[in-house]
Formats: structure tokens, C-alpha cells, sequence
């Protein structure tokens, strides 16, 4: 029997998943569900947040987390994109204090999922296929 190539994570609140690879660990850390492969040098992290009162601007929010980190927002800088399901996705990547730093916003209407995979180490092509893999299988479920 061949070992399955992908794990799925559900969040405790039941409103998303999505696949990582089956060779990476799972752990939570401060209710923030990390991911790593044990011989890495990174970690990603799962942040998700729920609006009640509107629905989620995600380049105004990916502009935001940027600037609490002190990095400038330059919008041809940032991948934009959609999945099968209607959910924005915005994606960049920055170095600070030696340490690469890939952020994913993931939003659909009144939920949104902050993904941040960051380490000590450059991100191969293999690592960061595997960072692709995992939030293109978000899924944000109603």
C-alpha cells in the first residue's frame, strides 16, 4: 500500500481545510496550527479571522499586515489570483532580519485565512511548489 502523498487539515471551527504534504508535522501553538517538515528550516502558520460585519477586502488587509511588519506595499509585487470556489488569493514574499518571509491571504466574503510560511533558509523550487500545492487546496467551507 502506497503512503498518501497529502494530509488534510480541518480547522477546529469546521469552516476550512486544506491538503499539506504527509511528511511535514503538525503542531498548535498559541490555537495557531503550524506546519514543517522536520528536517526544514521554516515553519507555516494558519491564521483565520471572521468578519460580522462585512466582507473581507483582501488587498487592503494584505496591504495592512505588510505595513505592521514594516514593509512597503507594492502592488506589482503581489500575486493575484481566484480558485475554483470564488476565494481571492494574494501572495508575496519579503526578507526581513535575515529571515524569508512567503505571505498568503486567502479570503471568500466574511472569512479570510492568513497563511505565512517563513524561514532561515531560501525557498527551493520543491519547497516552494509544495507552499503552492497547500493554498491552492484551501478550501473555505460554509
Amino acid at each position: 500500500m502506497t503512503r498518501p502523498m497529502y494530509k488534510q487539515f480541518r480547522s477546529p471551527q469546521g469552516w476550512y481545510s486544506f491538503l499539506f504534504p504527509a511528511d511535514w508535522e503538525q503542531m498548535v501553538v498559541e490555537e495557531i496550527p503550524a506546519f514543517f517538515h522536520p528536517n526544514g528550516g521554516g515553519a507555516l502558520q494558519v491564521y483565520a479571522f471572521e468578519s460580522k460585519l462585512e466582507d473581507f477586502d483582501v488587498d487592503l488587509e494584505l496591504e495592512n499586515y505588510l505595513k505592521i511588519h514594516e514593509i512597503d506595499y507594492d502592488a506589482e509585487n503581489v500575486a493575484v489570483f481566484e480558485n475554483n470556489e470564488g476565494s481571492s488569493i494574494r501572495a508575496c514574499e519579503f526578507q526581513k532580519e535575515d529571515r524569508v518571509w512567503m505571505v498568503y491571504m486567502v479570503a471568500n466574503q466574511m472569512r479570510m485565512i492568513l497563511v505565512t510560511y517563513n524561514s532561515d533558509e531560501e525557498v527551493g523550487d520543491e519547497l516552494f511548489q509544495q507552499l503552492t500545492n497547500i493554498i491552492s487546496s484551501v478550501r473555505i467551507l460554509n
